[in-house]
């Protein structure tokens, strides 16, 4: 697997601004802030490249919207840990400024225990992941749908990809997660590299690669989950090598990965969401949402359980009757 990239060998394309519809948009967003509209404080041009890429006013309008929120959420955090490291500060002065008395026991006084923090933590599981991905079953990320994607739906993709590794490291049995046909000179592959900074990082704990899953694995073993499948996916098989498209369409859903399961001619399954669940609209399910049902599917086998993931949100009921197969009553709840 090519997990050993340098960061120096990923030299994106210079990001192109024409600077007359940057003046535009700017003094369009200047009226906007004069009429009191929820705008961010600072615009990066990669924003400004985002906002020009949409084409009506109403959906820039949103994105300023979620670019304003998503700065508050960095200013809160920032706040919040600033306010923790005094207060850690002010902690460890009052210890070392207490008077000498007594042998005092507990944590950060004599104490039998070693101090285990979060680095630690992390070593171990990924620990975990490097042994994972040496002897566990394989689980792929499709990575070859950059063309259908937009860069809202690359951003969801970072964090979705973000997401999956962090439930598949907690899991008590990790699957080898390997991220195949990754475009590394693609500039949306950037997105992901920002949000996963040590993704091309030797050391990091899952395999990524531009190669195809059909020159690493046996095609006879090769199983991809697609909504539009014909054949339900009955029960988790330990020797399959499931894949999953690493697509985010936030408009309109389309058979893409379908699509390039008939050509490369490998076995099909959707998982029997028809069959335990009432759905809203599409049955399109979030990366990591997958990820997390194909981890209590192998640890378990439980449809039940492993259905619990989708969020409710997605549903007509919000109990658990959704669950009982064919409910036929829920429906009309």
């Amino acid at each position: 697997y090519e997990g050993s990239l340098k960061l120096e060998s990923l030299k994106y394309p210079e990001n192109e601004i024409d600077n007359e519809e940057k003046i535009k948009l700017q003094k369009w967003i200047d009226m906007l802030n004069y009429e009191g509209e929820r705008l961010p404080n600072k615009i990066s041009d990669e924003q400004f490249l985002q906002l020009l890429s949409l084409s009506s006013t109403n959906s820039r309008r949103k994105l300023l919207n979620f670019f304003y929120v998503k700065e508050c959420k960095k200013l809160k955090d920032k706040t919040r840990k600033e306010n923790m490291k005094e207060l850690n500060r002010q902690k460890l002065e009052e210890r070392v400024n207490r008077p000498k008395g007594h042998i005092e026991y507990g944590l950060w006084k004599n104490t039998m225990f070693a101090k285990s923090n979060n680095v630690h933590f992390k070593t171990l599981l990924n620990y975990k992941l490097v042994n994972a991905m040496i002897f566990n079953q394989p689980l792929v990320i499709d990575m070859d749908f950059f063309d259908h994607m937009e860069r809202r739906e690359i951003s969801s993709l970072s964090e979705q990809l973000s997401n999956s590794f962090s439930c598949n490291r907690l899991s008590s049995d990790p699957f080898n997660l390997t991220l195949c046909n990754v475009d590394f000179e693609s500039q949306k592959f950037q997105s992901i590299h920002k949000q996963m900074p040590n993704i091309i990082s030797p050391s990091f704990p899952m395999n990524i690669t531009s190669k195809s899953y059909l020159d690493i694995f046996p095609k006879e073993k090769l199983v991809y989950l697609t909504p539009n499948a014909k054949d339900e996916m009955m029960e988790f098989d330990h020797e399959a090598i499931y894949i999953i498209g690493g697509l985010v369409d936030l408009r309109n859903a389309k058979p893409v990965t379908t699509a390039k399961a008939k050509k490369e001619n490998i076995k099909m399954e959707k998982l029997p969401i028809d069959r335990y669940h009432i759905s809203r609209g599409k049955k399109e399910l979030a990366i990591n949402i997958m990820v997390k049902i194909l981890l209590d599917l192998q640890e378990n086998g439980d449809w039940k359980k492993a259905l619990k993931n989708i969020p409710k949100r997605l549903l007509y009921t919000s109990d658990d009757s959704h669950l009982l197969p064919n409910n036929k009553a829920s429906r009309y709840k």
